[in-house]
């Protein structure tokens, strides 16, 4: 995938492997302070993944791999942000499809009383609640943990492995991996945090922290909310508290943790649909965290970092022969395509850091935000320049350490906020209709807000490959989509706005349920699906609840629109 350096330790044999599981943490003797993780993989059946529809290729369907070469291989723990359940692999390199259905759970309730830790291969009636006819996740992931929670009356109802929670929400970077797996929150939190400038200001809902200089700011938003929640205290500690316990008592160390929250939010996922006893019920196994709309425990983040050489006011700086040595270490560039992480070698120390950024908006609620840097009544440091000469690299480490022979240079993984881009000018006219709706009596609109569900028309063949749903085949450019909201009363309806090349006469679509109730995203996902398998034509969905009605571009102003739109619920 573009952004994620390649992992070594993944078969390079030109097959398709998905990742299908985590294992057990383990020591590695040659790297001491980095311990691996076990990842289970499983290869497709089809050499060629061009020969499985796109559909197929993104299930995590038991019946595209070959269960029979399941393997187990092992990674550092600082590359658990590049890795996923439902992640595929080929020749080393993340590709672009992830496996899962992409599915929304608004409202979802979290607390003590609606989840639960398991094994992954527990029962219920005698009978495995991840049943080894539709999902395998391997020897190695049988004694993992997995948080149960209560969903639609099933108690088992989402099933979410308890890696992937750590991935999601607290190993969001290698950095930020290594303080969870290390257990430094506890046991050295000077190294990760400056105490004396770390404060609470509830009056303002802010946080203030003192960041060691290696933490992105993104990095400081997961720390703050560690530090002020309990639940998130929890999550992220219990990590190595589980790996000393497990030590102590002789046993392969799995991953365990908790949310960062409690109470409501709503989850975006790509998950895995599994049966139950009952027929009509299935299960959501959450194959990667997507979104997650729960609030954080402050609203406002300042960021004090007390080993930079960001200078003071005019005229108000101490002079530079007075300041500290600062920045005294390597180089911190830009990640090189084409190195890929491995975890037998220790990197040398000065080397250049190699900074590969992983775009994200996992966060609804700090989406957007930045940190606040005040400006320092007098700065403390200067520059320092490196003499030391650079040492060459062609493979990367995420370990930490000394080593000062080694020729692996140092990767970092950092999770950086995905800002959406502006609409494209084409939308104009349809969002201002949109908010000219509301002008009128009894009515509600608004635009929804962009997600990795619906943001673009979904392709309907591998990356790369020549199609319709791309705006620019050559460029690879894919069609935004513009979706809205229309409520009258108690019925909804969305209009689907989509971009146009200069040479189509495409038409907007309405949906609505018959029953007239709210579309989750999820729908309108598979809505765009089909409208994409028809190169933009709304065709009524066979045997379908959803009502497709298609609309030419045939209103001269924003008003007429607006009126159009409201005469599908009244007549005006």
């Amino acid at each position: 995938m573009k952004g994620i350096p390649g992992i070594k330790e993944f078969p390079s044999d030109n097959r398709y492997w998905r990742v299908d599981w985590f294992g057990a943490i383990q020591p590695n003797p040659k790297l001491l302070r980095e311990p691996v993780l076990q990842i289970v993989i499983t290869p497709f059946k089809t050499p060629d993944v061009t020969a499985l529809p796109p559909n197929k290729l993104a299930s995590a369907s038991s019946g595209l791999v070959d269960y029979t070469e399941q393997q187990t291989i092992c990674i550092g723990t600082g590359q658990l942000p590049a890795v996923c359940v439902g992640s595929i692999w080929r020749n080393s390199e993340c590709q672009l499809q992830l496996a899962g259905q992409l599915t929304e759970f608004k409202g979802l309730e979290i607390s003590e009383h609606t989840t639960q830790v398991l094994n992954a291969s527990a029962k219920e009636h005698n009978q495995y609640i991840i049943p080894y006819t539709h999902y395998k996740f391997g020897k190695a992931g049988y004694l993992s943990k997995m948080v149960a929670i209560d969903y639609g009356g099933d108690p088992y109802g989402i099933l979410i492995p308890m890696a992937e929670l750590v991935r999601f929400y607290y190993a969001v970077s290698t950095d930020l991996a290594d303080v969870i797996f290390s257990g430094d929150l506890k046991h050295n939190l000077h190294a990760v945090l400056n105490m004396e400038h770390t404060w609470s200001e509830p009056e303002e809902q802010r946080e203030v922290i003192g960041l060691r200089q290696r933490f992105s700011d993104q990095d400081g938003w997961i720390l703050a909310r560690i530090l002020n929640s309990p639940e998130a205290w929890s999550g992220a500690t219990a990590v190595h508290d589980a790996m000393l316990k497990s030590r102590v008592n002789g046993v392969a160390a799995h991953i365990e943790s908790n949310f960062p929250f409690a109470g409501n939010t709503n989850l975006s996922a790509r998950c895995k649909m599994l049966p139950t006893a009952d027929p009509n019920k299935w299960r959501y196994l959450v194959l990667s965290l997507v979104r997650c709309s729960a609030a954080f425990p402050f609203r406002h983040l300042t960021v004090y970092r007390d080993n930079d050489n960001n200078r003071a006011k005019d005229g108000e700086d101490k002079p530079d022969d007075e300041k500290k040595p600062g920045w005294g270490g390597p180089r911190v560039v830009p990640g090189q395509q084409g190195k890929s992480f491995q975890s037998q070698q220790a990197p040398n120390k000065n080397a250049a850091t190699e900074i590969f950024n992983l775009p994200t908006d996992r966060f609804g609620d700090i989406a957007g935000k930045e940190p606040d840097k005040p400006t320092k009544e007098q700065c403390e440091y200067k520059s320092v320049t490196v003499v030391k000469p650079p040492v060459e690299s062609n493979q990367l480490s995420t370990a930490q350490g000394d080593n000062t022979d080694s020729t692996v240079g140092t990767g970092r993984l950092n999770s950086t906020y995905d800002r959406a881009k502006a609409l494209p000018a084409s939308f104009d006219t349809f969002i201002k209709a949109i908010e000219h709706l509301n002008t009128y009596e009894g009515f509600s609109a608004k635009i929804r807000e962009p997600d990795e569900l619906f943001r673009y028309i979904p392709l309907t063949k591998p990356e790369g490959f020549w199609q319709w749903s791309y705006l620019d085949s050559r460029d690879k450019i894919k069609r935004r989509v513009c979706v809205a909201d229309i409520s009258y009363k108690t019925c909804y309806l969305i209009v689907i706005e989509f971009e146009h090349r200069s040479n189509e006469k495409c038409q907007l679509g309405t949906i609505h349920i018959e029953n007239w109730d709210y579309l989750s995203n999820d729908k309108v996902r598979f809505t765009l699906e089909y409208l994409a398998t028809h190169k933009g034509v709304w065709r009524p969905l066979p045997k379908n609840e959803l009502v497709i009605r298609p609309y030419k571009h045939i209103w001269h102003s924003v008003e007429k629109f607006s009126q159009a739109l409201a005469s599908l619920f009244i007549k005006i």
